[in-house]
C-alpha cells in the first residue's frame, strides 16, 4: 500500500509560516483528490514527521550547516488559546492542552491539566512567529489562533526563544507565563522534566540554538 504522508504537507513551503485554516464544515474540507483530514487539516492532526537533514517541501526547511546530524521531529497540531497572547519574534515554548496531544497553547494556565497547567506538559517550540509571518505579535496571534501549524518536538532548532540567563549546556524546562521557558544550570539536577539543552549562549534577542527532547515517539 502506498504511503500518503511520507513527508508533511507544508502549504507555504516553510514550517515557520505554514498556517492552515480550521474549517468547521465539510464544505471547506480539502478537495477529494487529496487525502482528507478533519476540519480542513492538511496532515493527520497530531502526526509526527521526522525530517532528515536537508529535507525540503518545495523550498528548504530548517537546515543549514549546524544541526545537520540532528534530524528534526515536527508535529502537526492545532493552536487554540482562549487568551490568545501575542506571539513572540522567534519559535517559542507551547503546552499541550489535553491528553489528545493534538492541540497546544502558548499560555501556561491553559495547558494540561486543563485550566491549571503543569510544567511537565510542555509540548515543544511553536514554529510560526511574528518575524517569519511579517506581522505584529497581536496580528500574528489572530492569524494563528484556532488553526493548524507545526511545532518542533525533537532535534536541532536554531534561534529558539529561551530565558535570558541561558548558558551553553543548560537544561531548558517549562515555566509559567506566556511562551515562557526556564533554565537549570548545567551540572545541576533539573527540578522538572527537561525539554531541551542549550547549545549556544543566549543572545540579545533572548534566543539560543537548542537540542529539543520533548517527543517520546522516536
Amino acid at each position: 500500500m502506498a504511503l500518503q504522508y511520507e513527508f508533511p504537507v507544508i502549504t507555504t513551503g516553510n514550517l515557520y509560516t505554514a498556517i492552515d485554516t480550521y474549517a468547521s464544515t465539510i464544505a471547506t474540507q480539502p478537495p477529494t483528490n487529496v487525502p482528507s483530514n478533519p476540519n480542513g487539516a492538511q496532515n493527520p492532526i497530531g502526526a509526527a514527521f521526522l525530517l532528515a537533514p536537508g529535507a525540503f517541501e518545495g523550498t528548504p526547511t530548517l537546515y543549514g550547516a549546524n544541526g545537520w546530524g540532528a534530524p528534526l521531529i515536527v508535529r502537526y497540531v492545532r493552536y487554540n488559546s482562549t487568551t490568545n497572547a501575542a506571539l513572540l519574534a522567534y519559535p517559542a515554548p507551547v503546552y499541550w492542552t489535553d491528553e489528545t496531544y493534538t492541540t497546544v497553547t502558548g499560555t501556561f494556565s491553559e495547558g494540561n491539566p486543563a485550566a491549571t497547567g503543569n510544567l511537565n506538559s510542555l509540548a515543544g517550540w511553536l514554529l510560526p512567529n511574528f518575524t517569519a509571518l511579517g506581522k505584529t505579535g497581536a496580528a500574528s496571534a489572530t492569524a494563528l489562533n484556532g488553526n493548524f501549524c507545526f511545532i518542533a518536538t525533537k532535534g536541532f532548532l536554531p534561534a529558539a526563544a529561551v530565558v535570558a540567563s541561558v548558558a551553553v549546556g543548560d537544561a531548558v524546562i517549562g515555566a509559567s507565563g506566556n511562551f515562557t521557558a526556564a533554565r537549570v544550570a548545567s551540572g545541576t539536577a533539573p527540578t522538572t522534566r527537561f525539554f531541551a539543552t542549550a547549545l549556544t549562549a543566549v543572545t540579545a534577542n533572548t534566543t539560543a540554538d537548542i537540542l529539543i527532547n520533548t517527543d517520546p515517539t522516536f
